[in-house]
């Protein structure tokens, strides 16, 4: 992706989530869905910026579908133990993890296809 679209997702990112996470408070009184609003939204935006680091780097080299799956393992490794960690001190919601996927989801989805419409690809 182009380093614009990249740094609009940023721009983006950082002014929702925070607004995503104060309506999940007001609508469920509950500390934990808006921590993990939080949480989702940032393991997503991390997710994100590691697989865009991953394409670029290695894209075009003999090495390239083997240094993104096994980017892609120690990634979801990682979140698996993180998420695992949440859930034994009693700190993990669903709901609020999802939505915080969500939002980035979005953000970027929304930005790739304004991208490509200004491409006219």
């Amino acid at each position: 992706m182009d380093k614009e679209v990249i740094k609009r997702i940023n721009k983006y990112t950082f002014i929702l989530l925070p607004l995503i996470a104060l309506l999940s408070y007001l609508i469920w009184q509950n500390k934990v869905v808006t921590v993990n609003v939080f949480l989702g939204g940032f393991i997503s935006w991390l997710s994100l910026r590691e697989l865009s680091w991953a394409v670029k780097k290695f894209f075009g080299t003999p090495v390239f579908q083997i240094a993104v799956i096994g980017l892609s393992y120690l990634k979801l490794g990682a979140i698996f133990l993180f998420l695992w960690f949440i859930a034994a001190h009693g700190w993990f919601s669903v709901k609020g993890l999802l939505i915080g996927f969500l939002v980035i989801l979005v953000v970027s989805l929304r930005e790739a296809y304004l991208h490509a419409r200004r491409q006219q690809i």
